[in-house]
């Protein structure tokens, strides 16, 4: 009997310890199985989220698409309008919100005439150029000259202006810039501009901000960045350049030269000639600007000299008319005398036809010529035609032999 009660209690005993390991394993397995469950949607969230998000192509297609829209012009799209900086009769030149070119050979005016634009913006009116502004602001960058001549900018426009200097240093803003280093000059521009906010940038020496005017890549990467800035701010950026050394090439320099041109809205050309400097329009979007024409007097001041230029051109056109007169009459002279000495060879007479084919073949010209000049010389009585028979003679007598 005890045996047996002992056998029940050591198979209960047994059973009990079986039970008890299971239950951990079955706990175990329970709850792996349920964060199995749990990670499961997480799992394909992100693999759901990474199948939704767009791919480098499509977020460049959009980006672009944005682009397109913005830069869209259509015919109701509302734009500012155009507004120019100065006018020369009633003509606009210089606008805001665009680049523009003023070219010259050296020593050829471009400083002083753009100080007589710079005096009109600060004055109003300085000769034929007006401003179209009201108070605006001038800054004006020189990468040529020494710290002196770049002083006579501002007491240049002072003596011409009559403002008060104190005045003049609100509106106009100069920078020597010529000891600067290249890889500063733009920097330096630019947080002018920012500082400042002028509506006129002048930039005397353009060529100074690229390391050659040949190369063709930051040519074009300097004249996209003026442009963006005269975008940014507001303003009409005026960029100086010397033309090519050849006397008859008017071109810009290089591929900065021809950047700017095709960029410009307005490129302004500068000449001088017996002492006068005359600024006209070489290339323009819009209306061409009328020339106007400036000098120095004795006593070195800027005034205005389009009644001296015209004076000149007047001059001039009379002494080519008759540098053209006595150049006609020579070759007349030339022509009467190879006739008279054919009609003499030909024993005092000669048809009308076969001199008008001796002098064609002779001086080389057309058949009217030749007929014109006949003729002339008959009306005038140097030569002289029996008009039955179409012959010429050198002389009346010999006429009223024949």
């Amino acid at each position: 009997m005890g045996d047996k009660t002992s056998a029940v209690q050591a198979s209960s005993l047994q059973a009990s310890q079986q039970a008890a390991g299971l239950q951990p394993v079955q706990q175990a397995q329970c709850q792996a199985g349920q964060m199995n469950n749990q990670a499961q949607p997480s799992v394909q969230g992100i693999v759901a989220a990474a199948m939704s998000e767009p791919t480098e192509a499509e977020r460049l297609t959009v980006q672009l698409r944005q682009k397109l829209a913005a830069t869209l012009v259509s015919y109701d799209t509302e734009v500012e309008p155009e507004q120019y900086a100065l006018s020369v009769d009633g003509v606009g030149f210089f606008s805001l919100r665009d680049i523009h070119g003023v070219k010259a050979k050296q020593k050829n005016g471009k400083s002083s005439a753009l100080k007589v634009c710079a005096a009109a913006l600060l004055s109003g009116q300085q000769f034929r150029v007006r401003s179209e502004l009201t108070a605006p602001k001038v800054l004006w960058l020189d990468t040529e000259q020494n710290r002196s001549d770049v002083k006579l900018i501002t007491t240049d426009i002072i003596g011409m202006t009559g403002l008060d200097p104190d005045l003049v240093r609100q509106m106009l803003h100069v920078h020597a810039l010529r000891c600067c280093e290249y890889a500063d000059l733009q920097p330096l521009m630019l947080q002018a501009i920012e500082d400042f906010l002028p509506q006129v940038v002048i930039v005397d020496g353009i060529v100074e901000f690229v390391l050659s005017f040949n190369d063709e890549a930051i040519a074009k990467q300097l004249v996209h960045d003026l442009q963006v800035v005269s975008q940014k701010y507001s303003c009409a950026v005026v960029a100086v350049l010397h033309t090519n050394k050849a006397e008859e090439d008017r071109n810009m320099r290089g591929h900065l030269g021809s950047m700017l041109a095709q960029k410009a809205g307005t490129v302004l050309e500068c000449r001088k000639e017996q002492g006068v400097i005359t600024v006209s329009c070489s290339d323009s979007r819009h209306a061409e600007m009328p020339s106007w024409s400036i000098c120095y007097d004795a006593e070195g001041r800027i005034c205005d000299a389009d009644q001296q230029r015209q004076q000149w051109l007047e001059q001039r056109r009379a002494e080519q008319q008759q540098r053209r007169d006595e150049a006609n009459a020579e070759k007349q002279r030339e022509r009467l005398s190879f006739a008279h000495d054919t009609i003499a060879g030909q024993g005092g007479s000669i048809s009308r036809k076969q001199l008008q084919d001796m002098l064609c073949e002779h001086f080389e010209i057309e058949r009217s010529t030749a007929s014109k000049f006949i003729k002339a010389q008959i009306e005038a009585k140097t030569l002289f035609e029996d008009k039955e028979s179409k012959t010429i003679f050198a002389s009346c007598e010999q006429v009223i032999q024949f």
